[in-house]
């Protein structure tokens, strides 16, 4: 044994990854490292996709020292094929122990920045069309529209002047926050035009961005919060309906968004996946590519 593994190399590249081979495909697959908060999942299916590769190159590389052994040891062949089959899971296993191939790492590398949603939940929850909450008036207590309306950190008395101003019936009390002014996530004008262009049910404050897979896979798929960067855009969407309103809210500042639902709400964080089976995706929906969602968010553990 020792002879065999002198004659091997110090190190072998088992599995060859090619520049153009990446996990952009696969947001099925990553959607599932997220929910179950652990990249386990993508562990099993690299060793599933690996396998067959590492095992016949490790076979190629047996067969050469093999040929090594009888060609310059003076190694009897038949004895050199008994000896490599009777250890061949130790031989194998000192090869997969050299392998320098890390294709997990370099699929990563190679996949382009995921566009992402990150949803507002609430106790209240959603809000519909413009044309369906008009008819009976926005009203900012226990209703989702009040929630959005304080995520954004808009000043409900002045929602409700906007709006009346507007023509629409508003009812119950819009409390005068004077703390949030200037504080605005968003500008008064861009939450009047999403509300008023809002023509689908179930709809849910969606902020949109993109994420570095590997700032994913380096925290565990585990984090808490997120920071949608100043510059980027928010909405009204359903991914239950697949539609929405314009995502014209433009953040006037940097928002962290805490993921784990809390209180009264809390956010949800969801791969735009335009394959997916189970929901509509916003690049679905509105026929968008990846630069819709802006820049690349912040993950905080």
């Amino acid at each position: 044994m020792e002879l065999v593994k002198s004659l091997m190399e110090e190190s072998y590249t088992l599995v060859w990854t090619d520049y153009r081979d990446n996990l952009d495909g696969n947001r099925d697959l990553l959607q599932e490292c997220l929910d179950k908060r652990s990249p386990e999942p993508l562990w099993e299916k690299a060793e599933e996709w690996c396998g067959d590769s590492e095992w016949e190159a490790a076979k190629e590389i047996m067969e050469k020292l093999k040929e090594r052994c009888v060609l310059f040891h003076d190694s009897d062949e038949e004895e050199v094929e008994s000896f490599f089959e009777e250890h061949d899971d130790e031989i194998r296993g000192e090869i997969y122990a050299r392998d320098d191939s890390d294709v997990l790492m370099e699929l990563i590398k190679h996949t382009d920045d995921i566009p992402v949603r990150v949803e507002m939940l609430s106790d209240y929850d959603c809000i519909n069309s413009n044309w369906w909450e008009s008819q009976g008036g926005y009203r900012y207590e226990e209703s989702y529209f009040g929630d959005m309306v304080d995520a954004l950190r808009l000043n409900p008395a002045r929602v409700k002047k906007m709006l009346v101003e507007k023509g629409y019936t508003v009812h119950g009390c819009f409390p005068n926050r004077k703390s949030r002014d200037g504080k605005e996530q968003v500008t008064y004008e861009h939450f009047y035009q999403e509300l008023i262009n809002s023509c689908c049910g179930a709809n849910l404050l969606t902020y949109i961005g993109k994420v570095s897979l590997k700032d994913l896979y380096d925290i565990g798929f585990s984090f808490k919060e997120v920071i949608i960067p100043k510059g980027n855009y928010c909405g009204i969407f359903s991914s239950i309906y697949g539609g929405g309103s314009l995502f014209g809210m433009e953040l006037q500042q940097d928002v962290k968004l805490e993921l784990k639902p809390k209180d009264r709400y809390g956010f949800r964080f969801r791969l735009d996946n335009e394959k997916s089976e189970t929901e509509c995706s916003i690049q679905h929906v509105y026929g968008a590519c990846d630069s819709f969602f802006g820049e690349t968010l912040r993950i905080v553990s």
